[in-house]
């Protein structure tokens, strides 16, 4: 770090937007490696993986230090993070959900994605509309969130499992190896399907408890 720091100003910040581009694919790259076939061996790609997991969290680390606060200043000033009080909440049950839903597709994903089975197909549909439906209900009752503030929840909820499952349906064959080539089409309809219900949750919401009165209010 003290080498760097002796960089001419602007060496320094081209060394800096370069390792904070690394600081941004390395972790990416480890995400994306598990799921990806290499010629190599378990072993040397969970070192790989953990190399350009710690590499890039170095990587960042390093550009924060060359590049300063106006630097990320400015890039988040192209950034408008959501400030609502629930935001973090249902982003990190997004998650939580996606990450539990994978496993057990992963473990039993066979039984339930078999291609030209009416029945299962339509028991899968439904009940995934019936179980996402249901936990947004109680997760909003949680949080205590209505009206307006249901789909902007709604969004938080689905965006991280959509972006992952963008991976999931990519690598089908090697996230899911219990399944046929064939159910992959089947799984990304259940996929778009099931976020669908999610973002209709939002969409379609009953009142709030104090909207009544506030609309009461305004008439006297």
């Amino acid at each position: 770090m003290q080498i760097l720091k002796r960089l001419p100003p602007k060496a320094a910040r081209r060394t800096g937007i370069v390792l904070f581009v690394i600081g941004c694919v390395a972790p990416l790259l480890a995400i994306t490696l598990p799921f990806v076939s290499l010629p190599i061996s378990g072993p040397m790609k969970a070192g790989l993986i953990t190399v350009l997991a710690v590499s890039g969290e170095v990587a960042f680390a390093a550009s924060l230090g060359l590049l300063g606060s106006e630097f990320m200043a400015k890039i988040k000033s192209f950034v408008s993070l959501p400030t609502a009080p629930f935001a973090g909440f249902f982003a990190i049950m997004g998650l939580v959900v996606w990450l539990i839903a994978t496993l057990l597709i992963r473990l039993a994903g066979q039984y339930l994605f078999v291609p030209n089975s009416p029945y299962l197909t339509i028991g899968a549909f439904v009940g995934v509309a019936v179980l996402m439906a249901g936990l947004m209900t109680v997760l909003y009752r949680i949080k205590g969130v209505w009206g307006s503030q249901r789909l902007e929840a709604a969004v938080l909820f689905a965006v991280p499992g959509m972006l992952l499952d963008a991976g999931t349906v990519f690598f089908f064959t090697n996230v899911f190896p219990n399944m046929p080539a064939q159910a992959s089409s089947l799984f990304a309809a259940w996929l778009f399907w099931g976020y669908s219900i999610v973002l209709l949750t939002g969409v379609i919401t009953p009142k709030g408890p104090n909207e009544p009165n506030q609309r009461h209010n305004v008439l006297q």
